[in-house]
């Protein structure tokens, strides 16, 4: 799910001191496991570089359960649910490489403070008033609040990370497509600080959603068509609610939940069109009579040699020759 500095806070406040305890006792270890699965040969000569963290019963089924709102509102239970498929990642890399985005680094369910922050420093894409200001306070967020337990699938532009806990192709596309967005602007920390803002961060949230929804569109089979709208609908509702109900005490939640059943209607209304415009033209289809196959004209059979009558005088006088 893409999320602003204010609209990332979906999970229950009281789960804050937990996460900073995890941090600090587990967070090592599960970096240490995911650096050792860099560059792996998954995608055999993919240039697209993913870092796994180390899975942990304990932290993901925390984390499992603090994404219940987030199942909810796209009614999926792949979404936050802290095991990032081959599929996920395989759709995600190739939509990467078709979009030159292949040095962006996808943190698939892993916290990693230390390099984040290194990243944060050496990301000179963004100016370097950027990084230090909203950039900084990112990072503060992504340390104290490790997604390995709120969740919050999200594009950071400070450090140039896509972060992944959700098993949703779809999802983790729009992700991808925020950072394509973001690198092709001219003022880029600009434009990335802006996103923060609640809902002026919703034109960043539409460019990305109907980047996807194109690309789908132009690749995808009609089932993988379906699923992802499926997903994007309520979701993109579900951000819509957030951002609009942030300024009210627990609002990102219940708005959350509110604009996804928005968004889930108008995905049935729209299968529902779908379905009534494909219905009516196999309708016209099967009105229109059938074209008569046009009768050649018969011709009179053409008559044996040797039934021919024999020639008159007026034939023979000037067909035949006469002798000398």
């Amino acid at each position: 799910m893409k999320s602003s500095t204010c609209t990332r806070h979906r999970a229950n406040i009281g789960l804050t001191a937990a996460a900073a305890l995890v941090a600090i006792t587990s967070g090592c270890a599960a970096t240490s496991s995911a650096k050792a699965l860099r560059d792996d040969n998954l995608f055999g000569a993919a240039p697209v570089r993913i870092e796994r963290g180390r899975p942990n019963a304990l932290i993901d089924g925390l984390g499992w359960f603090a994404g219940i709102p987030n199942k909810l509102a796209l009614w999926d239970r792949r979404a936050d649910n802290h095991d990032v498929s081959g599929k996920t990642e395989a759709a995600l890399v190739e939509y990467m490489i078709a979009n030159d985005l292949e040095d962006v680094l996808v943190r698939a369910n892993q916290y990693d403070p230390i390099d984040e922050w290194r990243r944060l420093v050496r990301n000179k894409r963004l100016a370097a008033g950027w990084r230090y200001t909203v950039g900084t306070l990112n990072m503060l967020e992504y340390t104290l609040l490790p997604g390995r337990i709120v969740g919050g699938d999200w594009y950071n532009p400070f450090t140039d990370t896509i972060n992944l806990y959700s098993d949703i192709p779809a999802i983790a596309l729009t992700e991808a497509a925020y950072a394509k967005d973001v690198r092709r602007r001219k003022y880029p920390g600009t434009y990335a600080a802006l996103k923060e803002v609640p809902v002026a961060g919703m034109y960043h949230e539409t460019r990305a959603t109907e980047d996807v929804i194109a690309y789908i569109r132009a690749r995808g089979t009609p089932t993988q068509q379906e699923e992802s709208l499926g997903i994007l609908y309520p979701d993109y509702g579900a951000n819509w609610g957030g951002q609009l109900a942030s300024f009210l005490p627990y609002g990102h939640l219940y708005g959350r939940l509110a604009g996804a059943v928005v968004g889930h209607t108008a995905n049935g209304a729209r299968q529902l069109i779908s379905h009534e415009q494909e219905a009516s033209r196999v309708d016209a289809v099967a009105k229109v009579p059938a074209r008569d196959s046009i009768a050649a004209p018969q011709q009179d059979p053409v008559p044996a040699l040797d039934r021919l009558p024999p020639p008159t005088a007026q034939q023979t006088l000037f067909t035949e020759r006469t002798s000398p």
